[in-house]
């Protein structure tokens, strides 16, 4: 069963990166299937750069403009409209959601 992690970030330049990794690595190491749903919410920094420079790196990694209206529960609705997974977690981009904890909800 593959897990959907929905990650809104909104100008995340400093966080996104770590969040992203971690989690994925997090995932990697449990033998977890999952995709990790970043969501740029209308960012003015460096995320989507960042987010699409790791896109090669991480083939699990969908990156989404929310080209609708801004504001986190836009960019967390646009991310569960678009996820392929048999479940879902919504995560925040600054990593105060616990990698380990998303396991131990998986499974």
């Amino acid at each position: 069963m593959k897990l959907s992690v929905v990650i809104p970030a909104h100008n995340e330049e400093g966080s996104v990166e770590a969040t992203v990794r971690a989690v994925h690595a997090e995932l990697r190491k449990e033998g977890i299937a999952h995709e990790l749903v970043v969501v740029n919410d209308h960012s003015r920094d460096r995320t989507a750069a960042i987010l699409l420079g790791m896109k090669e790196e991480i083939p699990e990694l969908v990156v989404l403009h929310n080209d609708g209206p801004g504001g986190y529960g836009f960019a967390v609705r646009y991310g569960l409209e678009r996820f392929s997974g048999e479940a879902v977690a919504v995560m925040m981009a600054d990593l105060s959601d616990s990698p380990a904890d998303l396991v131990r909800f998986y499974r």
